[in-house]
Order: C-alpha cells, then structure tokens, then sequence
C-alpha cells in the first residue's frame, strides 16, 4: 500500500497523462483535483446529524425496508468474503447498511449517515457510481483519498419505476489483502443485488398490471407494464433506451408499436401461460420475455411496510358467492374422492398439500374447504410464495416487531400467519418459498409458534395450514431445492387436483359458467362452438376456460356464442403432456397458428451449490454464480437470465461450459 506521497503522485501522473484521460478511474481523479479542489492526503468526509439524515432518508422515493431485506440476502450471497453491505441515496448518503459478522473488515468511515457524494468522498464507490450512472468498482488505490486505499468497495446504481436513480447498493471491506479476482465477484453480486432491487420496486409500482421481461444482452433489467388493452403504463430506465421509448410514448402507445403483434389477439392472460417469444419491430432477430399477471394477490403492507400499514384478512364480501365443495367436485369420480378425503381431514391437525397444475382451482377448493367447515368463523388468509418478493416474504408471513429494522414501522406488522389464527392459512406457490424461510416454516408448523422479526417473545398460533403447488417437490427433494423434512411434515394429506382436460365433467363445467354469464343477460352455446371447447386441451385449465368464455359472451351477438366468438389459440404440442390422440382445436378463421409456450420444467439436478469463499478463483465464482441463480429462481431460465444479466445464448454456453444442468427443459 502506497504511502500519501506516492498515492499523490501516482494521482497527478495519472490526470497530467492524456493517454488514460478516458479511463473512468483518471477521469474521476481529475473531477477531484480540478473540479473539486480536493487533496489526497486531506479528506473532507462529511457526517449527517439525525435530523437531516431523517429528511435525506425520507428523499428516498422508495421501500426503505424492501432494500433492507434484500441487504441480508446479498450478504448471505458472499458471506465469508468481510464485506458490509449498504443503501446509498441518489445524494450519496449512507441510509441503511447490514454490517459483516467479522468487525475487523467493517469499513467504519461507510457507517449510516455518511456522504459519499464524488465532491466529497472523492473517487469511491458510491459517489463515483452516481456520478457515472454505471457499477463502479472501486479497489484498495484506486480511491482518490490515501486514507482509503486499504478499503474495496463494489457498487451499482438501481433506477425508479421512472427511470430516474433512486440510489446504490454498495458492498464493501477494510481489507488490504482482499484478492482483486474476489472483488470481482463481489462486483457482480452488487450488480445483481441493484438489478433485483430495480425490477421489485418496479414490479410493486405497477402490481396492478401486466408485466413483460425482456431478456437483452444488457445486465440492467428489461421491463414494460401494460394494461388489460396493451397500453404501456411504465417501463424500465433500460427498456426506455433500448426500444427508444420517449416519456410521451408512456400511456399512449401500445405493446404491439414495439413488438410485432401476435396473430389471433389471444388474451393477456392467456400468454401469460404460454407466451414465450416476441419479435421487436423492424428486426429479424426474436429475443425470450416472460408476461406475468399483475400482482393483485401482494398484501397490502407491501407497498406501504414502512408506513406501518395493517393487511386486511381476506375474508368473502357480502353477496360474493362462495364456491361449494360440491361445486368443485362436480361430476368427476376422482374430484369427488379428493372432496371426501378432505372433509374428512379438514381440521384434524394435519396439513394438506394440494398438487396440480396452474388453473385447476386449488385456491377455490381451500376456499371452499375453509367455509364448509368449523374454521368457517374465523379468517381465511391466501399467501402466495412466488408473488411476493423474496426479501419480503420473511417479514409479511411471520411478522416483525416496531423498528426490527432500518425503514420498518413503529407499529410492527404482526404477519399472515397471526391474521389467520383461528382459521385457515393457504401457501399457494409453496414451492417457490426461499430455503432459508422453509427451515422457519418447518419450525412454525412443528411448533404453532410465531417469532416475529425483532421480537424476543413467541406467539402460539392455531391455524390449519394448506399448501399448494404446481412444481414436482420430490424432485426439488431430490435436487436440494425444497426440504425434504417439510415436505414431509406438509404431506399430512396430499391430493391431486386433475387438470382441466382429465376431468369426466368438462361439459357440465362449462354449463355451470354459463349459467353464471347468464344471471344478467340471456346467452348461450352453439353446438358447434361446444364441441371446439370439448376438443381444447386446456393448458391454463379451468382460469383460461373462464376467461374464454368471459370475452366470448361479450362478443356473441343475439345471445348465442359461435366458433368464431371464442378465439381460441391452439394449443402447441409442447404445451400439454401428449395424449393418446391429440385432440385439435379450431380458430375462428379455420386457420392453425402456432405460440410459442414455455415447457413444464424439471428443478436443477444434483447437489445444491453454495457461493465459494471469496479467494476461489474466477471460473468457479463464475460457476457458483450460476448455480445460485438457479437455486433461487427455481427452474426458471428468463428469471435466471434476467438476474445474471446475460443473454439466452451466453446462459446455456456457460451452462454447458461448467457442467450445469438445468433439467428437463426447452433446448437451448
């Protein structure tokens, strides 16, 4: 390490050189020395009172705990490397950090309240990152002040639901030793961790909407929000430059001005299931996306956590009509032995496991269980595990006591688990719930007792607790993703729901939603358009047979629904599991067209991987990063390819290249 002396001269050669003017780190030196006056050997750092730290945190346009939560992931990510981890403000200011368990690496100079603005803190990670508006890596003397250059930090900007910065996150160490190759990784983590943050905070901004992820050679997150006619309502600061979308655009032009439109007009939720391509307009070039539903089911203390807000209990409203169990059972022998089984174990103490496919009513049949039995007086709470995000999920299902953490409500929240005390707790999605929460859950479930966040006092719970998957948990079993000691304690009675095109009383189905369309106004079938829905293979099951039917009734003239009024999408090979004879649906112009679907996939074969310690070299780091990735976003590749910030084609190459398999998924 260079004495003061020395760092100076290497500074002043450096800016005096014209050859290495471009460079990010000679021209930040400059900015120092020319612009702000400031001298090497003299530091300016500034430190906030309590009082404007309050107004600079409060400038911070976002979830202050949402980032919080997503510092412990991250710190869990590179833990063993002595890193901290931090939230910087677009002003530069420190306003919430999650510090390393080994005290002799924290950087005390990177504490809450401290300015790290370039005109202050001279050439760092965080001033020198919003200044650029692009990841920084700052290592050991590469920082502008002497007294620094024993510290490396690692920082990346995340922008608003506007596409203006809202701040940094910042990892750094007090390590003069710490390998450049290790900070090198600990850079891309930063990069994820902004990457992440970025696409939550806008995802929850526009939850009531759809969102379409575009996978692109950039790391920076993709992303358009539409409504139910296409509209664009907000897209990412990246999806703004890469599609050059001017502000004017937003809340005026559709989709279908960026995208080539997809033949037939299918509905949104429809390719919510089953889109999986789209081609932009004026290139040949077709580029992976992922449409998701909006995020209706996010409880509410999500987009107001810090504000202290208290979820509602999801309980029927007045004159909402409550499907019955004989209603689910309908005609069909296998539904009508589920329906049995569990009534009978509804309430006995055991946990239930619900398995089938997305759309065959499993929320509907919880729904139905809950208020057909003596729980029926108390609360009914649905939790969706893949719709909440990950560094949330802790705090929203087993609550957090008043100031458990930086950015969190004086009140508390007391989680769903509590909300649904006395009455029934449903875990859609569960096999999307995070390793580290399953050991909580399993806890829980073994205990009925709750431990808040933050508090030192746990609380008994009486609930009966359902959960519901559309995964194969015996191969995330097998695969290290999903406990196998919860799915046991889960698997107290497990049911399969059949799908749609299985079931023995698909016609008197769709005469049931008939008969509810025709509550208002006079509608019906024709015989022609009934065999079309009995030949439909169904793929989004009993949702996407609802909504066919919803836009049909709209569009029938004189009260009868044609072929034509149905608009049916035919549904690729690859969509559903081949059945003997492949039954073959019609559009309403006798014409095949041919959607792109995402296959059903199987979780990441052999041994969970964890992050190596930080020294490991670039190659297994790079592998690591890999592994981790599709640990935490299950068997999705777009979730995947998003969060690394590469391209489809680098992410199966690298894939191929360390080893790694993703399972029975599409080909690359």
């Amino acid at each position: 390490m260079l004495g003061p002396d020395d760092h100076f001269r290497v500074i002043e050669e450096a800016v005096l050189t014209t050859a290495g003017r471009g460079e990010w780190r000679t021209a930040s030196w400059a900015r120092c020395l020319q612009d702000y006056k400031l001298d090497p050997s003299r530091p300016k750092l500034v430190d906030l009172t309590n009082r404007e730290l309050r107004e600079e945190q409060d400038t911070f346009d976002a979830d202050v705990a949402l980032a919080t939560n997503e510092l412990e992931a991250t710190l869990m990510m590179i833990e063993g490397g002595g890193y901290s981890a931090h939230i910087a403000n677009r002003n530069g200011v420190i306003i919430s950090e999650r510090r390393s368990r080994d005290a002799a690496f924290y950087c005390s100079t990177d504490r809450i309240g401290a300015v790290w603005s370039e005109e202050v803190g001279g050439t760092n990670g965080i001033g020198t990152a919003l200044k650029n508006l692009e990841p920084t890596a700052v290592y050991l003397s590469d920082h502008f002040y002497a007294d620094l250059t024993g510290q490396a930090c690692a920082t990346a900007p995340f922008f608003g639901p506007d596409g203006n910065i809202l701040g940094v996150v910042n990892l750094s160490t007090y390590n003069p030793g710490v390998p450049q190759l290790a900070h090198r990784v600990v850079f891309g983590v930063a990069q994820i961790t902004a990457d992440r943050l970025e696409t939550t905070y806008f995802r929850n901004a526009f939850r009531k909407y759809y969102t379409l992820a575009v996978s692109t050679e950039q790391r920076s997150p993709t992303i358009f929000a539409v409504d139910s006619d296409c509209r664009i309502v907000g897209a990412t600061r990246n999806a703004r430059r890469l599609f050059k979308l001017e502000e004017s655009a937003i809340g005026t032009r559709t989709l279908w001005a960026v995208f080539e439109k997809i033949k037939g007009n299918p509905p949104l939720d429809y390719l919510c299931d089953n889109l999986r391509e789209l081609r932009p307009l004026g290139s040949g070039k077709v580029i992976d996306v992922n449409l998701r539903r909006p995020l209706s089911v996010l409880p509410a203390s999500i987009t107001s956590l810090a504000a202290g807000a208290t979820t509602k209990i999801a309980k029927p409203k007045l004159g909402k009509k409550i499907t019955s169990l004989a209603e689910c059972a309908g005609n069909d022998r296998n539904m009508k032995r589920n329906i049995d089984v569990l009534r009978k174990v509804f309430g006995s103490g055991l946990h239930m496991l619900l398995l089938g496919e997305t759309g065959v009513g499993k929320d509907t049949l919880t729904r139905a269980l809950h208020y057909e039995s003596e729980r029926a007086t108390g609360p009914f709470v649905a939790f969706n595990c893949s719709a909440v995000p990950e560094t949330l999920i802790d705090s929203e299902l087993f609550g957090y006591s008043g100031g458990a953490f930086t950015g969190a409500s004086k009140e508390g929240n007391v989680g769903r688990i509590v909300e649904a005390d006395k009455g029934t707790l449903f875990l859609d999605e569960i096999g999307d719930m995070p390793l580290p929460l399953q050991t909580r859950l399993l806890r829980f479930l073994e205990t009925q007792e709750v431990m808040p966040l933050g508090s030192g006092r746990a609380r008994t719970v009486d609930v009966q607790v359902v959960a519901a998957t559309h995964q194969d948990l015996n191969s995330k079993v097998a695969a290290g993703t999903f406990r196998q000691d919860l799915f046991y304690r889960l698997a107290g009675t497990i049911v399969t729901l059949p799908a749609l095109r299985d079931r023995e009383d698909l016609e008197t189905i769709i005469g049931n939603l008939m008969e509810q369309f025709s509550e208002d106004v006079e509608i019906s079938l024709s015989d022609r358009a009934m065999k079309i829905l009995l030949a439909h293979s169904w793929p989004g099951n009993i949702r996407e047979l609802r909504n066919v039917l919803t836009r049909a009734a709209k569009l029938a003239t004189r009260g009868l629904i044609e072929p034509n009024d149905l608009m049916l999408v035919p549904t690729p090979v690859s969509a559903v599991p081949p059945p003997s004879s492949m039954p073959t649906a019609v559009t309403s112009s006798g014409e095949v067209r041919e959607v792109r679907v995402r296959r059903p996939t199987s979780p990441l074969a052999g041994r969970k991987r964890q992050m190596t310690p930080y020294k490991a070299a670039a190659a297994e780091a790079e592998k690591v990063a890999l592994a981790t990735a599709m640990e935490r976003f299950g068997r999705d590749p777009i979730a995947c390819m998003e969060a690394l910030g590469i391209s489809r084609a680098t992410f199966y190459r690298k894939l191929k290249q360390h080893g790694l398999v993703l399972g029975e998924h599409e080909d690359p």
